[in-house]
């Protein structure tokens, strides 16, 4: 889901925007539509699945502006744009709270439900890999995890179950 500041007045963003926006050809907010002030760059770091993502979906495969703030986790990302009134990031459906806005993309809004049906355009499974057939432990947290309960936790999360 890509984020912004609760104070931040734009509601949602195109695809074509959010490229923009990310490779630094927008660099204010009332380009878009929003107040006169710089849009800050918060993204994961290129070692991050999210990022390799984001940078496939939604960027095209281009790069990032340089000026902005790479950071090692979702946690980190939301964090940061809580607290950054100019700021505009992207973080798991489980990273979302009351103290970020989450925006629509091409007019539809993050959520399990969207994700699910596929309209929502930014998003990717999740994979847990083991070296060859898992047993013991990795057995046990990989069938947990696979359980009606563990996918109860998953909702919980604000994740997307695979049931």
């Amino acid at each position: 889901a890509v984020i912004i500041h609760p104070s931040n007045s734009v509601m949602g963003l195109s695809m074509e925007d959010l490229k923009a926006i990310y490779t630094g050809q927008i660099s204010k907010w009332n380009e878009i539509g929003g107040e006169t002030k710089s849009i800050v760059i918060i993204s994961r770091d290129t070692a991050s699945g999210t990022f390799g993502t984001f940078k496939k979906l939604a960027l095209k495969g281009e790069k990032v502006r340089d000026d902005a703030l790479m950071l090692a986790s979702n946690q980190a990302v939301a964090t940061t744009v809580a607290k950054t009134p100019g700021a505009v990031g992207y973080v798991g459906l489980g990273y979302l709270s009351d103290k970020v806005k989450a925006l629509e993309i091409d007019e539809v809004e993050p959520s399990q439900k969207t994700v699910v049906s596929g309209e929502y355009a930014l998003s990717r499974p999740l994979f847990m890999y083991t070296n060859g057939k898992p047993k013991g432990l990795a057995k046990k947290s990989i069938d947990f995890v696979l359980s009606l309960a563990g996918q109860r936790i998953v909702e919980d999360l604000g994740f997307v179950p695979l049931r």
